[in-house]
């Protein structure tokens, strides 16, 4: 693996999507875990209080949690796709953060998802990042994440620009999770649009 300085990753990771913008939005209209998404959203109350941690364009997740009737609040690192989500979603809200470090109150959302974010974090900051899911979710609350079918770091190429992945195997990943006090619901391998990722339900004990 490369060594890489934490910060210059991270810079890399906003560079890369600030420029990609409404290519990206293009990208990921191929999205189809909606059956993960639908379990996700099945065990939330009426009208709960949803995360979507790095939201990018806000299509297709904050945009269909916003049309279930969903409050949704969406983050990301990147200005730009911010801008983007704030017209194609109007009746979600949007805020630049680093789900490193979430900037909310304790137990104030009912459930949060994140769809291919975690994966560009560096991987010593994953535990950090359950954790800051574990304190911002109600006790019972809902996480949906994908991470990465094995363990891989990288910087490369995506769709012309530099970008950087980082994440641990599945059982690791799990193992976080349970140890950031979740439970886990399921934990399952799909495979979409050219596409592997693993992806884990799981309610905060």
């Amino acid at each position: 693996m490369k060594k890489y300085n934490r910060d210059q990753a991270l810079k890399v990771v906003e560079a890369g999507y600030d420029q990609l913008g409404e290519l990206y939005s293009k990208e990921r209209k191929r999205f189809g875990n909606w059956k993960e998404v639908k379990e996700f959203t099945s065990l939330l109350p009426q009208g709960a209080k949803v995360l979507d941690a790095g939201c990018g364009p806000g299509i297709p997740i904050s945009e269909y949690l916003d049309k279930a009737g969903f409050e949704v609040i969406g983050i990301d690192i990147s200005k730009n796709m911010l801008s983007i989500a704030r017209e194609n979603v109007p009746g979600a809200t949007f805020k630049q953060m680093n789900m490193v470090s979430l900037d909310f109150p304790p137990e104030s959302f009912d459930g949060a998802i994140s769809c291919y974010a975690i994966i560009h974090n560096p991987m010593e900051t994953h535990a950090d990042i359950f954790a800051s899911f574990h304190k911002i979710l109600k006790t019972g609350g809902i996480l949906l994440v994908s991470v990465a079918s094995w363990e891989w770091e990288e910087f490369a190429d995506y769709l012309g620009v530099d970008m950087f992945w980082s994440h641990h195997s599945p059982s690791m990943s799990e193992s976080i999770i349970k140890e950031s006090g979740f439970d886990i619901k399921f934990g399952r391998d799909v495979k979409d649009g050219g596409e592997q990722h693993y992806w884990v339900l799981a309610k905060k004990s």
